[in-house]
């Protein structure tokens, strides 16, 4: 990763495929400006940094990030876990995978890390073998495509793929995440990777083969608005729901 705020100014610029042209007319400034601060001609202000991460739609971490680089202090907190300024969002996260149930709901942060789940998708997790890993992405790496309980391997991995790449560019992905992108890719086979992806469906979903049936989801995934926090504001809830009949009638027993 870059770690100059020059360098990282113009990794947000070429991230969003702006030229500097364009984004100095669009933030209204000279783009010799642009030009000085990503060579380190000049030092970025405070309200500098944090008008170009504003417009760009960095996450709040990027933009802490870029703050540290040049010297500032960081705008956005980063509280400790289970401190009380963090209980309404956590309590509302709670209250949301709980509701969720008879159907599987998933917590993930920015790596990809299970933070929490509900009662339905722990026992999933478990009958498919990724209930002692801490990260799903992980999971996925460590699993044999020929023994998966994921009937449809190569296309949901494929598609996992995308969801890495496109959090990388748009939120600027960890250090850790981009490792696990680069892993991820090197374990599907072919030197085309996402190929294997359905566009004329109207949803993708995960088929997975269990004991006695097979279990079909899609999943709708929430983000946490007007979340200050740098951790909570980048945790996934991941909420997925049946897909056909047989899966809906798994969990009416």
């Amino acid at each position: 990763m870059s770690h100059s705020i020059g360098s990282i100014l113009r990794k947000w610029r070429k991230q969003r495929r702006y030229s500097q042209l364009q984004l100095a007319l669009d933030l209204g400034i000279s783009s010799k400006h642009i030009s000085f601060l990503e060579t380190g001609r000049s030092i970025p202000s405070r309200k500098m940094i944090l008008k170009i991460g504003t417009f760009l739609y960095l996450s709040k971490r990027e933009i802490n990030r870029g703050l540290y680089l040049a010297g500032y202090a960081p705008v956005y907190a980063e509280f400790p876990t289970g401190h009380k300024n963090l209980e309404p969002v956590l309590s509302a996260i709670d209250q949301m995978i709980l509701n969720h149930m008879p159907y599987p709901a998933i917590v993930l942060n920015q790596d990809w890390d299970v933070v929490t789940v509900n009662d339905s998708a722990k026992k999933l997790l478990f009958e498919v073998g990724y209930s002692e890993h801490q990260n799903l992405v992980e999971a996925i790496i460590s699993d044999d495509p020929e023994t998966s309980k994921i009937i449809n391997w190569q296309e949901s991995v494929s598609v996992l793929l995308v969801r890495l790449r496109n959090e990388i560019n748009m939120l600027g992905g960890s250090d850790r995440l981009e490792e696990l992108e680069e892993k991820l890719t090197s374990h599907l086979p072919g030197d085309d990777e996402i190929t294997d992806i359905d566009e004329n469906k109207a949803v993708l979903s995960t088929k997975f083969q269990l004991a006695d049936c097979v279990l079909s989801f899609f999943s709708v995934i929430a983000h946490l608005g007007a979340v200050q926090d740098v951790t909570v504001s980048e945790y996934k809830v991941e909420l997925m729901f049946p897909s056909d009949d047989e899966t809906r009638e798994f969990y009416k027993i």
